[in-house]
């Protein structure tokens, strides 16, 4: 009976051992995510094409405007 209970014993350990740990909940510190060079240039690249495009479109709407009020609209 003794061998039988090691038996089981082991084997509950080594299937306790097989499973994967779960990581516990971070405590409530939150750590905003870094960027490399990389990608702070990327973003910053996109920030500079948004902002282009926003001028742009301020523009053509603004002449929009204008050939709108020339007409009497």
């Amino acid at each position: 009976m003794e061998a039988a209970r090691a038996k089981r014993a082991r084997w509950r350990t080594l299937k306790f051992k097989r499973r994967p740990r779960k990581l516990g909940k971070r405590s409530g510190t939150w750590q905003p995510e870094t960027m490399d060079d990389n990608e702070s240039a990327q973003a910053e690249e996109i920030d500079r094409l948004l902002l282009s495009s926003l001028r742009f479109w301020e523009v053509e709407r603004d002449l929009i405007e204008e050939r709108l009020a020339a007409r009497g609209c």
